[in-house]
């Protein structure tokens, strides 16, 4: 990789996490602000949990961009990398919005009960992206796991110089 790219994802990396900090900042204020006032208390703290959440999956993407990107220093050469970065970051994710989901379900049924019909939706939504990424996972696997490691994609090559062995102790080729 480049020191351009290794600089740009810093870049981006670094960016996502003061946001996520910023974003902390911001629900501890409301929050305190909401206690200070005495008003609307529950709401405040809601309004912070959902906050922090939020802050929570951006720093994670953040963090997930910086080892893939910038210390992993590799490109994604087999399918099993592939689908475990995905894995990740859809982790991420679907944890957000189920998290996010809950929060908006308990501020609706405190304010209005009948507009939970959004805040359910989005839990569906989050089932739905966990199915799918448990699919994808057993999909992905029945077909990278018919797909052998090439020799040369091993990070020593120290399998592809060792010689095979037979049943009786002896390399093959000899």
């Amino acid at each position: 990789m480049s020191v351009f790219s290794r600089l740009l994802y810093s870049g981006i990396a670094g960016a996502l996490l003061l946001a996520s900090v910023l974003l902390m900042g911001v629900a501890i204020s409301r929050a305190f602000t909401g206690f200070r006032t005495g008003e609307g208390a529950l709401d405040a703290m809601l309004d912070g949990i959902g906050l922090v959440i939020i802050a929570v999956a951006v720093a994670d993407v953040g963090k997930f961009l910086f080892e893939e990107e910038v210390i992993a220093d590799r490109e994604l050469r087999r399918p099993a990398e592939a689908r475990g970065s995905l894995t990740k970051f859809m982790t991420i994710i679907i944890v957000a919005l189920s998290l996010e989901s809950l929060v908006l379900i308990t501020k609706a049924s405190r304010e209005k009960p009948a507009e939970i019909l959004f805040p359910a939706l989005l839990m569906l939504v989050a089932v739905a992206a966990l199915v799918g990424l448990g699919l994808f996972q057993k999909l992905s696997h029945r077909v990278t796991a018919a797909i052998p490691d090439e020799a040369g994609d091993h990070e020593d090559g120290a399998e592809a110089r060792r010689p095979s062995r037979s049943a009786k102790g002896t390399p093959k080729n000899r």
